[in-house]
């Protein structure tokens, strides 16, 4: 994982307009209008407002998930870097998405848990959006191991 400051949930336009994660338009306002017109999640800072990292469409929370963690970008070509097990997707979850928790997940793992799976995931409860569903511990697993998170 990369350093803690860059694990947030909530982002101003302008900071995603920095970031220019794929899904998003290129300009705060363009981020502001898609983010007024779905709905996302949003609390004030200041003037402006900030969007809750689960409101962000697939491909831009899945960027952004891949650049905490150190992932390869999206787009690079994984063949033979990652040797996991051939697992099917959970039903519910396109294969290219992340679910809503594991961002909160990893960055319990990373503070709070320091490393403690076990810990992270009794935790993890307290610390994802108001009516997110956790799924039970065997899904989550094969989540985290889809996504190169643990491993199978």
């Amino acid at each position: 994982m990369r350093d803690r400051a860059e694990l947030c949930e909530w982002y101003g336009a302008a900071d995603l307009e920095a970031l220019r994660l794929p899904g998003l338009p290129p300009s705060r306002q363009g981020i502001a209008r898609k983010a007024a017109k779905e709905g996302w999640r949003r609390k004030p800072r200041g003037q402006s407002l900030t969007y809750h990292v689960s409101s962000l469409p697939p491909r831009a929370f899945d960027a952004l998930l891949s650049r905490i963690i150190d992932l390869p970008e999206i787009d690079t070509d994984t063949d033979g870097l990652f040797d996991l097990p051939a697992m099917p997707p959970p039903p519910d979850l396109p294969e290219n998405t992340a679910p809503q928790w594991v961002l909160p997940l990893m960055r319990l793992m990373k503070g709070e848990a320091r490393g403690d799976l076990g810990r992270a995931w009794r935790e993890l409860p307290l610390h994802v959006p108001t009516g997110t569903t956790l799924p039970p511990v065997e899904e989550a697993a094969r989540v985290l191991v889809r996504l190169g998170l643990a491993e199978g």
